[in-house]
């Protein structure tokens, strides 16, 4: 399947070579682009490679980890986003 069919949305040139960066895992990745540009589907686009990897965002609003997590949800791909309303000791809890 390719982007487009997953997420309806068919990436630009910049937004591949963000993405393969972020999938080659060799170098720090930085992409700074205005809003409304497409930058959730560079970081959307390598989760069609891992299936079974995890992959952590940080979002600076709390919107924007709802959106994503519905967007993604939609794609069919499972998605969760933590914050200051979720943050609980008991979420966090590690059984040794």
């Amino acid at each position: 399947m390719c982007t487009e069919e997953i997420f309806n949305d068919r990436p630009c040139l910049w937004q591949l070579k963000v993405a393969e960066a972020l999938l080659k895992g060799d170098q720090d990745v930085l992409c700074v682009a205005g809003t409304g540009m497409g930058k959730a589907l560079t970081f959307w686009m390598p989760l069609l490679f891992r299936v079974d990897g995890i992959q952590v965002i940080v979002m600076p609003l709390n919107m924007l980890g709802k959106q994503n997590v519905a967007s993604l949800g939609k794609a069919g791909i499972q998605a969760i986003a933590i914050n200051s309303e979720m943050a609980t000791p008991a979420n966090f809890y590690v059984s040794c």
